[in-house]
């Protein structure tokens, strides 16, 4: 798996943290879907909403690799966006609107499975999931953009670095020989 596809790797980690979470709270299947088309019944939908660009440290990296040495161009710094809605019966939307809440302050670090996924997100730590503030308007427009009515949601942001493909390699000297000679003049 590329590192390019760390977005759609937290996204799938997301959703199957919150199936989990669910099945423990609830008692039975929560199905998370990714887009409103899909509902069908007692579920969630988790939509990516975009990313944009983040502040922090954007030194080039080192890196170690089969004992040689590199750097490795500076990441990209980025926070994803997503929007979670429950599909049911009022007020049970609202029940599995809070276990989503309580799934994500409880487990803040998403669960990696499997070695490809675990490779994927390293380099960029473990993502962690925090909620976000949508203004009732701002809800408003992101339900109509994802052509769905509105519901009981909530935002949530994910930082991650997406690393540079360029390298360069460290060449170290090894020795150094210094010769003193007279110059006469």
């Amino acid at each position: 798996m590329q590192q390019f596809e760390v977005i759609k790797g937290i996204t799938l980690a997301m959703a199957r943290t919150l199936e989990k979470q669910l099945r423990e709270a609830c008692g039975r299947e929560i199905p998370v879907r990714f887009r409103y088309s899909d509902v069908k019944g007692e579920c969630l939908t988790l939509c990516h909403v975009g990313v944009v660009r983040r502040s922090g440290n954007v030194d080039r990296e080192y890196e170690l690799k089969g004992g040689a040495e590199q750097f490795r161009n500076p990441p990209l710094l980025l926070r994803a966006q997503y929007f979670v809605s429950a599909w049911a019966e009022p007020p049970e939307d609202q029940a599995l609107l809070g276990a989503v809440l309580r799934t994500f302050l409880d487990r803040p670090a998403l669960e990696l499975e499997g070695e490809d996924e675990e490779d994927m997100i390293a380099y960029a730590g473990i993502p962690e999931v925090n909620l976000d503030t949508v203004s009732l308007e701002e809800h408003r427009d992101l339900a109509q953009g994802f052509g769905m009515p509105f519901a009981p949601s909530v935002a949530y942001c994910v930082d991650f670095r997406l690393q540079s493909g360029k390298v360069t390699p460290i060449k170290r000297v090894k020795e150094r020989v210094m010769d003193f000679r007279k110059i006469e003049g």
